[in-house]
C-alpha cells in the first residue's frame, strides 16, 4: 500500500512541474539613432584635442534623449550635453512597443 501511495505523489508531482507555463521569450529591440540637430563638440583647427568624455543619457519611449549625465570633459561638456538633447532616436521596444532606455558613450579628440 506504501509503494502505491509513494508512487501516486511521485506521478502527480511529476504532472505538476510539467504542467507549469514556460516563460514568456521577450523581443528586445536596442534604440537606434535617428540623426542630430547640433554637432558633436570637436577640437577647432590648431586648437586643443577634445578631452575624453562619457555620456549616460536615457531615450524615452518617443525617442528623446533625456536625463543626460556628463563625466569629464570640462568646457566640451555643455556643448556635448546640447548635442545629445538635439539627437532623436527610434525608440528601443520590448515586443513591439516602445520603451524607454538607457545609453552610454565615450567621446574624446581620437575617437
Amino acid at each position: 500500500m506504501r509503494r502505491l501511495v509513494l508512487a501516486t505523489v511521485l506521478l502527480a508531482s511529476a504532472c505538476a512541474r510539467d504542467a507549469r507555463p514556460e516563460p514568456k521569450t521577450t523581443k528586445l529591440v536596442p534604440a537606434q539613432l535617428v540623426g542630430c540637430a547640433v554637432e558633436a563638440p570637436s577640437a577647432r583647427s590648431g586648437g586643443a584635442p577634445v578631452p575624453d568624455m562619457s555620456a549616460d543619457f536615457q531615450v524615452d519611449p518617443r525617442g528623446k534623449v533625456r536625463e543626460v549625465h556628463i563625466q569629464g570633459g570640462g568646457a566640451y561638456a555643455k556643448a556635448l550635453k546640447r548635442h545629445l538633447e538635439s539627437c532623436q532616436y527610434e525608440p528601443a521596444s520590448k515586443d513591439g512597443r516602445p520603451v524607454a532606455s538607457r545609453r552610454a558613450a565615450v567621446y574624446g579628440g581620437d575617437r
